[in-house]
C-alpha cells in the first residue's frame, strides 16, 4: 500500500474515532455542481454513429479527447481536437465508419480507425468565454461485439483480463462448496480456462468442467488435465459419452454462464438430471431486474458481453420460481454489487455508496436490487 494511502486510512480512522461517524472520501468535483459539464450521451453505440448530447448554455471554447483503455487501470488519448467554438447547445458527432468528428456541422478532425478497444471515453473541457469558468466531463462508450470467444474474449474484448476478473468470484465459489458440502465430483459448465476447477483441486474437491470454446478448453486441459475438460455446446450437443459415464454429479457449478443461454431454464433442466438427489448447486449470474437495469435501461452493463443471449430471461425472482419449478430447493439467494463498468463519472456515484454505505448496501440486498446473483440449491 502507497504512503498516500496509508495516510488516507489513519485520517479517516482518526475522524471515525473523534465523530463516531462513518467518514468517506469523495472526488473534490462531488461537492462543486459548476464543476460538471451538461451532457448527455448513450453508453452502448448503436449503428456507425455516436451522438454526444452537450446541454450547456454557456459559451466558449471545448476541447474533445479521446481516450482509450490502457492497463493497469488507466487511459491514453488517442486523439484530440484543436480548441472549438462553443456557441451553447451542440451535438458532438463521432463517426465509427470513417473516423471524423462533427461539432454540429463542422468537422473537427479525424480519428485513425480501427479503434484499440470496443471501449472509449470523450473527454469534454470547456472554458467559459463569459467569466473563465471552466467545465469538464468524461462520456464512456462501447461498441457492440461479436465473434469467436478466443483469446481476444478473455483478454481485451470482454474481458480486460479474465484470470484477475473472476478471482473474488471464484473464491466465493470455493466457500460456498465448503459451507455446503456434498459428495463426489462436482460439474462445472462453461469452465472457461480452468481458474475455478483448479481453485477447487487446491481446495480438495474433485471437479471437472466444460466449455464451448475451443481455446478456452485448450488452455483448461493444459491447468488441470486433458481427461477433466470437455468442449461441447451444452444448448446444441450431446454431452460425451466420459462425462456422461461420470454422472451422476454431487454439484452443478454454472459461475457468470447462465445468463449467456439462450434458453437457461431448459438447459439447467436438462443438467439437472445428470445431477444426483441432494446435490448442489452453484450458481453465479447477473439481475435483470437489479437497479443498475431500472436505471440504465438498454446501457446497462449486462449488454456489453454480446455472449449475454439470455440476460434478459433471468433475476432473483425468475430463478427462485424456476429452481422451484425444476426440483431444487433454494438454500441461499443474494443479489450484490453494483456492476456498471462505464467511466463516466456520474456513474461511479453508485459505485462508491455500495463500497462504502452499510446501509444502502443491506437496503439493495433485502429488495433483491444488487446486479448479480450468487445461489446455492439443492436437487430434491
Amino acid at each position: 500500500m502507497n504512503p498516500r494511502a496509508i495516510a488516507k486510512q489513519l485520517l479517516l480512522k482518526t475522524v471515525a474515532a473523534a465523530t463516531e461517524r462513518h467518514p468517506v472520501l469523495l472526488p473534490q468535483a462531488a461537492a462543486d455542481e459548476t464543476r460538471w459539464l451538461d451532457v448527455v450521451a448513450p453508453y452502448r453505440v448503436e449503428g456507425d454513429e455516436l451522438l454526444v448530447t452537450i446541454r450547456e448554455r454557456h459559451r466558449g471554447m471545448l476541447t474533445a479527447t479521446l481516450l482509450t483503455p490502457q492497463r493497469p487501470n488507466s487511459s491514453r488519448a488517442l486523439w484530440r481536437s484543436a480548441p472549438l467554438r462553443y456557441d451553447g447547445p451542440s451535438a458532438l458527432r463521432f463517426n465509427l465508419s470513417d473516423g471524423s468528428v462533427w461539432l454540429d456541422e463542422r468537422r473537427s478532425g479525424e480519428v485513425a480507425l480501427p479503434l484499440p478497444s470496443r471501449r472509449f471515453c470523450w473527454s469534454l473541457d470547456l472554458r467559459s468565454s463569459d467569466n473563465g469558468s471552466r467545465r469538464s466531463r468524461v462520456t464512456g462508450h462501447y461498441v457492440p461485439g461479436g465473434g469467436v470467444v478466443d483469446d481476444a474474449y478473455y483478454s481485451g474484448e470482454n474481458y480486460v483480463d479474465y484470470e484477475a476478473e473472476s478471482l473474488s468470484t471464484r473464491e466465493a465459489i470455493v466457500e460456498l462448496a465448503r459451507r455446503y458440502p456434498f459428495r463426489g465430483a462436482a460439474l462445472e459448465i462453461g469452465c472457461a480456462t480452468g481458474a475455478l476447477l483448479a481453485d477447487l483441486r487446491v481446495a480438495g474437491f474433485d471437479a471437472v468442467g466444460v466449455d464451448s470454446s475451443a481455446w478456452a478448453v485448450e488452455r483448461a486441459r493444459e491447468r488441470v488435465g486433458v481427461e477433466r475438460v470437455w468442449q461441447f455446446d451444452i444448448e446444441r450437443e450431446r454431452a460425451d459419452s466420459a462425462l456422461e459415464s461420470r454422472a451422476p454429479f454431487g454439484a452443478l457449478i454454472m459461475l457468470s454462464v447462465f445468463e449467456h443461454l439462450a434458453d437457461p431454464f431448459v438447459v439447467l433442466q436438462r443438467l439437472g438430471a445428470m445431477v444426483e438427489p441432494g446435490g448442489r448447486l452453484f450458481l453465479t449470474t447477473t439481475n435483470a431486474e437489479g437497479i443498475g437495469h431500472y436505471l440504465f435501461g438498454r446501457d446497462w452493463e449486462g449488454y456489453f458481453d454480446w455472449t449475454h443471449h439470455g440476460v434478459d430471461l433471468v433475476s432473483a425472482r425468475s430463478l427462485r420460481e424456476g429452481l422451484g419449478c425444476l426440483g431444487w430447493q433454494v438454500e441461499q439467494l443474494e443479489t450484490t454489487v453494483i456492476w456498471d463498468g462505464n467511466l463516466d463519472p456520474t456513474h461511479a456515484t453508485l459505485r462508491e455508496w455500495w463500497a462504502s454505505d452499510a446501509r444502502f448496501r443491506r437496503l439493495l440486498v433485502e429488495r433483491n436490487l444488487g446486479d448479480l446473483i450468487t445461489c446455492v440449491a439443492t436437487r430434491l
